[in-house]
């Protein structure tokens, strides 16, 4: 064989290997970025009572500027969903985490209670809008197989930083003081999530035909012809919003007033910074362990499970009290949360396909942005009210199961 002819049978096989090495280089760069964005969001347990503390304000009302995040970003994720069906992820992506990093540095300088609500509500919520409903998207658009095991990786990062947040928050403030923490966690995780946003694309034609095998004609007919308008009239899509919905509440409730509810039980703010670690270091396992089990299983058997799994951290959480029992509780709970979102994120392109992701991932996202705005708000105010937290946490139970059956119905029909 002469060299011409082996640098011709040698070709295919390179550009084979390109997008194969590509793909997972995207999947490298969304794990930073929902890694970086995610930090200060998980420290923002951390930092409540502190202010609540220096500013006198209630719990209640801190949590309510989180809240206004949630919302805010979710109804700007249904506007940066469509956008990004039109013209990719990376400019919007870019920009969108970079408006967040601005918005937690400028926390250090705030005054009053309206500015949080500001920087953190309205700035912080419009740039923390895009991430997740954008890098899943983007993975969904460069897999087809183990497209559960790559959700994961990406989707990991945001667990990792309830790992690291909370003690490097809880550090940085004694070291320099809630004000300058705030200052270097916000510039420092936008600096960093914008720099590997801009590396970030979607397959182009000739990626996607040596990436992707063929989809049997009638699945992909019925999922190829999916619009916006016909996700909106179709009544799965709201029963697994509900779903997502509640599951939102119910993590974004945990992950806020978990370091409080330890203060509560008289464990230092470095020991109950260990809360949130708890709860990312069951999420990093459950988001790890149901993407290769789904890849291999399929999506509701493994959503099952995770569910099962929240229910125990949450009776286990109330239960039994001391410092060991909450930590292992809320790694329970975190593996079980990490597992069952990653389930969701999996099938929305399997029940409604590629042709509108982006923008029916906003409308879902929008779902789950509006029960973490509900949770933990309600779980402050109802701190405040009554003084505990039995309240909201007894309750999650129940609501895991309704979440479950929602998942179960929105996705009848598919045997896996």
């Amino acid at each position: 064989m002469t060299a011409g002819v082996r640098a011709a049978h040698s070709r295919p096989r390179l550009a084979q290997r390109r997008p194969e090495a590509r793909r997972w280089l995207i999947v490298a760069a969304l794990f930073v970025v929902t890694y970086g964005i995610s930090t200060p969001l998980a420290a923002y347990g951390v930092f409540l009572p502190v202010l609540a503390e220096h500013f006198g304000w209630s719990r209640g009302a801190i949590s309510a500027a989180l809240s206004v995040n949630l919302l805010v970003g979710g109804l700007a994720g249904f506007v940066i969903g469509t956008l990004a069906d039109r013209h990719g992820p990376r400019a919007l992506l870019a920009t969108t985490v970079a408006l967040a990093g601005v918005a937690f540095a400028l926390v250090s300088a705030m005054s009053a209670l309206w500015q949080l609500y500001l920087l953190v509500g309205l700035l912080g919520g419009v740039g923390m809008s895009g991430f997740y409903l954008l890098t899943t998207a983007t993975v969904t658009h460069w897999f087809d197989e183990r497209r559960g095991l790559a959700l994961a990786l990406v989707l990991v990062g945001f667990n990792l930083g309830y790992i690291t947040g909370g003690p490097l928050a809880a550090w940085l403030i004694t070291k320099l003081g809630w004000r300058a923490a705030y200052c270097a966690l916000g510039s420092g995780c936008g600096l960093i999530t914008t720099c590997a946003a801009l590396t970030v694309r979607l397959p182009r034609r000739a990626e996607r035909a040596a990436l992707h095998r063929p989809v049997p004609a009638p699945a992909a007919a019925a999922a190829a012809d999916t619009t916006l308008r016909q996700s909106l009239a179709d009544p799965r899509q709201w029963a697994l919003n509900v779903s997502w919905l509640l599951l939102g509440g119910l993590a974004l409730m945990i992950s806020v007033h978990a370091v409080p509810y330890a203060r509560d039980q008289g464990v230092s703010l470095a020991g109950a910074s260990l809360a949130l670690t708890a709860y990312g270091i069951g999420s990093v396992v459950g988001r790890l362990i149901s993407g290769v089990v789904s890849d291999r299983l399929g999506t509701r058997v493994t959503i099952g499970a995770a569910y099962l799994l929240e229910i125990v951290g949450m009776l286990a959480l109330l239960w039994f009290p001391s410092r060991g029992a909450l930590l292992a509780a809320l790694v329970a709970f975190g593996a079980g949360f990490a597992a069952s979102d990653t389930m969701i994120a999996k099938v929305i392109p399997e029940v409604f396909g590629l042709r509108a992701l982006g923008a029916i991932m906003g409308v879902l996202t929008l779902g789950w942005r509006l029960g973490a705005a509900i949770g933990p708000a309600a779980a402050g105010f109802l701190y405040d009210l009554t003084g505990s937290y039995r309240v909201p946490f007894g309750a999650a139970p129940i609501v895991v199961l309704v979440s479950w059956g929602l998942f179960i119905w929105s996705t009848r029909g598919r045997s896996r």
